[in-house]
């Protein structure tokens, strides 16, 4: 009896790690070896993982240089920034925090906008005074002063300027506005030109090599014209009687048509008999090699097809992760964001090793995503990200690789 409740309770102990496993609290585990881990403090980097769920892993302080401002499951510390040339450093970077800066005395930088150049503080106009100085994050402000009543008339001639400024700017903008549409529109149409075109310079690839291995073929059998008349000739000069058509198509053997209509209306099946007869050195072309065809992924319009892994689920991911360096590199992070990776690992990604980015980022995924983990998933979200072409050409090199089958 004890011996039955043991295996129970083990038995719950496995299905809450599994459920655990599934769903690491994001921002305060992170998964390994089927369980979640504990992250490590604000200011400090995984050095050595968990052995064991629920806990937390030997953790290590920032070097020098880098900065994590949050609770983290990385095993690097991120680098710290450098101000621009037009800024100051307000405080240095610590293990907790980046380095802050701010704009030169005399210029200033808007807090909710970009601060890629910081610019000129303005100054007021001799008839305005000043409210408020220029600071690093605001410009200066002015208002105007009391003006006598001598100069009450002098609004009207500035209301007409005010309009006729307004008059000539709007028309501007709008044909800005236009060139941009333009502009936008031309683009996508030129990826999606693209695209089509790469689709079907794959699916004609071969029909086109096909085309000229037999445009080949006919200008060598061009270049022997007269082989059929000289022979007639020849024949007719000996005084020797021509040889019936039939006759001369169970000559050549079973691979012409036995018929007098085929052998008259084309000369085509003659010269390569003739030359061998004359020639019996030279050998026939060799036949080509069967090209292995894959069989589509997904139609036209129709759903695609679920992979099987052949190699075991995580054996046979592993080795197609490498088919997806083929994606353009202008939609790896919407790829990735759309799969849940977290924008920290993207960027430790893109800073450690970019030429592996795309590899070490799935890894992260199947980490994180467990025994859920598989290949459909990856090429569904190709598809969400309107990636139809590259979702094909990876699914069908997995299964042209062995990596997997169709259901």
């Amino acid at each position: 009896m004890g011996h039955g409740a043991a295996e129970l309770g083990f038995a719950g102990d496995f299905q809450n790690r599994t459920a655990r496993q599934m769903s690491c609290v994001e921002n305060q585990e992170y998964p390994h070896n089927s369980f979640c881990c504990k992250n490590c403090e604000a200011g400090t980097y995984v050095k050595e993982k968990c052995s064991r769920d629920q806990e937390k892993g030997i953790c290590a302080p920032c070097e020098k240089g880098t900065y994590a401002e949050h609770p983290t499951g990385m095993e690097q510390c991120l680098q710290c920034s450098q101000c621009h040339r037009d800024q100051i450093v307000v405080a240095e970077c610590i293990s907790t925090s980046n380095t802050k800066c701010e704009c030169k005395p005399g210029t200033f930088c808007l807090p909710d906008e970009p601060c890629e150049v910081c610019k000129k503080c303005s100054k007021c106009k001799a008839d305005e005074e000043e409210v408020s100085r220029c600071t690093a994050t605001s410009n200066t402000k002015c208002k105007k002063g009391n003006s006598p009543p001598t100069e009450g008339p002098t609004d009207k001639p500035l209301a007409s300027n005010n309009t006729n400024t307004i008059a000539i700017v709007v028309p501007i903008l709008f044909l800005l506005i236009f060139i941009l549409l333009g502009i936008i529109l031309y683009k996508r149409y030129q990826r999606q030109l693209s695209s089509m075109l790469k689709i079907i310079f794959y699916y004609l690839s071969e029909e086109e090599q096909e085309n000229t291995h037999n445009a080949g073929l006919e200008r060598k059998e061009g270049q022997r014209p007269e082989s059929r008349p000289l022979l007639t000739q020849e024949t007719q000069e000996t005084g020797t009687k021509s040889i019936p058509v039939e006759d001369e198509d169970r000559g050549l053997g079973d691979s012409l048509p036995n018929t007098t209509s085929s052998s008259q209306t084309s000369l085509s099946p003659l010269p390569p008999a003739v030359y061998n007869e004359e020639s019996p050195q030279s050998s026939p072309p060799a036949p080509r090699q069967p090209e292995m065809v894959t069989e589509p992924w997904a139609g036209d319009d129709g759903p695609p097809r679920r992979l099987v892994p052949v190699l075991g689920e995580e054996e046979s991911l592993s080795k197609s992760f490498d088919l997806f360096d083929s994606l353009d590199v202008r939609y790896h992070n919407k790829f990735f964001r759309s799969i849940g990776v977290s924008d920290n690992a993207i960027k430790v990604a893109e800073t450690q090793q970019p030429m592996d980015k795309v590899y070490d980022l799935l890894r992260v995924w199947m980490q994180k995503e467990g025994l859920r983990a598989n290949i459909n998933t990856l090429l569904q979200a190709l598809l969400d990200l309107d990636q139809r072409y590259s979702a094909e050409h990876i699914a069908s090199k997995a299964v042209e690789r062995g990596y997997y089958k169709y259901e």
